[in-house]
């Protein structure tokens, strides 16, 4: 990575690009990562994005999952019989509501997470070089790139065909 007044000569378009073309190729990095996670629990990718969902929101309706996913909720519904079945996740009765459902990763799940997921964690550590502001930056940049993909994708699920906008 370069430094800020280290010498490099790009342009300012030029830096851009290359910044973009580095959350494109992290992004096909992710993508691989995923597909091998994915293939190590035995589901989907759709079932990893439910199941990192539960990781870092906790316990969640099936609705909520829903939202949280941009799937259908018969969709989800479909999808978490199929991983309880697997033993990934459990319904529960809502201790505030009975009449609500909960849905949680089970200790089977969060094995398995830790088995591919620990080590990415760990490596993790070489963000340390980097100054306060520098990981701000970074993660601002990140907010920028996830934000302008979701708004895109928003654009790509609502285009019919011969409806180019």
């Amino acid at each position: 990575m370069s430094a800020a007044g280290d010498g490099d000569s790009r342009s300012r378009a030029e830096l851009i690009n290359a910044a973009a073309l580095e959350a494109r190729l992290h992004q096909n990095a992710y993508d691989r990562f995923e597909d091998a996670a994915a293939a190590y629990f035995g589901v989907n990718r759709t079932a990893m994005r439910c199941m990192e969902v539960l990781d870092r929101l906790g316990r969640l309706t099936a609705g909520e999952i829903a939202v949280r996913t941009g799937l259908t909720s018969g969709a989800v519904t479909a999808m978490l019989d199929r991983l309880e079945r697997d033993d990934l996740v459990q319904r529960l009765p809502d201790p505030s509501d009975r009449r609500r459902v909960l849905v949680q990763l089970t200790e089977k799940a969060r094995h398995l997470a830790a088995d591919v997921y620990g080590p990415l964690t760990g490596e993790m550590s070489q963000l340390e070089k980097y100054s306060d502001d520098q990981l701000r930056l970074i993660e601002e940049f990140m907010q920028i790139a996830t934000q302008t993909l979701d708004r895109h994708a928003e654009r790509v699920e609502s285009l019919r065909l011969g409806d180019a906008k």
